[in-house]
């Protein structure tokens, strides 16, 4: 099994599920943004970018592979806007490498991780997987064009278009992780700061229910295209409140200017890939929130 991006959130709570089950896993990280912490030592880390095909077929070699799951990317929204041409090199060009190395390797399934956030631009109800997809960032753009290459492979392809996902190992400089953000804050005694009014709303999903998304994904026999979210928007001031019930009140918040290119709602409707038998959210926003927060230490009790 390869997981690509394994060292960072998503990937290596991938490749933790992966081995805990009994693979064999091999994990391709460039450690841009994941870290070697992250994996568990019974996965082989090869650190290759997956936008040089050359370092990624000579670190992966000619083993064999049985199946992909495709989490490297880079996830700034924000800077996407600014550094156009690295995130089309490492969605665009780099999900093109990674089907090419996975045939080439032998795989049959290729579980490509893709954006419910930011492909949809904004959903005043949450979107189902048939509205025309939207992208309101060069990250939104270059993922819908990532998933043609994946949908016109000959693999049997998974893409889940994944909501906000959140929980422990999240990284909290990233501009995705608005819950670890606020954890850390929370845990730290500082401010915490809101863009805008707050009333920005996500859909907020986590992470082991991603996990389980994935590995129903690889063990079934589904193709195509499945939103994994919670089918529920939350605004961010309602994120701090639910926060609250947990941690306590919170130690501060600063406002700040609304930041450029974020939607204001974006919401996925998990309906398909409930009736279809994959995967549907198991976890309620509060005890994600207490999870997440009991492993960051930042609970008092």
């Amino acid at each position: 099994m390869l997981v690509t991006g394994g060292a960072g959130f998503l990937g290596s709570h991938v490749v933790d599920a992966l081995l805990a089950r009994g693979d064999d896993v091999v994990v391709v990280d460039d450690l841009s943004t994941g870290d070697r912490a992250n994996l568990d030592p019974r996965a082989d880390l090869r650190v290759a970018d997956i936008a040089d095909l050359s370092a990624l077929q000579r670190e992966l070699g000619s083993r064999r592979i049985d199946a992909v799951v495709h989490c490297a990317a880079k996830t700034k929204v924000v800077e996407s806007m600014t550094k156009e041409k690295l995130y089309e090199r490492v969605i665009v060009g780099g999900t093109r490498n990674v089907l090419e190395t996975t045939r080439r390797l032998g795989a049959s399934i290729v579980v490509n991780i893709s954006t419910g956030g930011a492909i949809y631009g904004e959903t005043p109800r949450c979107a189902e997987e048939n509205v025309p997809v939207d992208p309101q960032s060069n990250y939104g753009r270059f993922k819908a064009k990532a998933e043609k290459l994946v949908e016109s492979s000959d693999l049997r392809a998974v893409t889940l278009r994944l909501a906000n996902i959140y929980g422990p190992r999240q990284r909290k400089d990233l501009e995705g992780g608005v819950v670890a953000i606020f954890i850390g804050c929370w845990k730290r005694g500082e401010p915490i700061t809101v863009f805008g009014d707050g009333s920005y709303e996500r859909d907020y999903v986590y992470i082991a229910d991603v996990v389980e998304a994935v590995l129903g994904a690889l063990s079934g026999i589904h193709a195509g295209v499945f939103n994994i979210g919670t089918g529920v928007a939350t605004s961010v001031n309602q994120l701090l409140d639910s926060l609250a019930s947990v941690l306590g009140p919170p130690p501060g918040v600063r406002p700040a200017p609304a930041r450029p290119v974020e939607v204001l709602r974006a919401c996925v409707d998990p309906s398909k890939a409930a009736r279809e038998g994959l995967w549907h959210p198991r976890t309620t926003l509060i005890e994600g929130l207490r999870r997440t927060a009991a492993a960051e230490g930042a609970l008092l009790s």
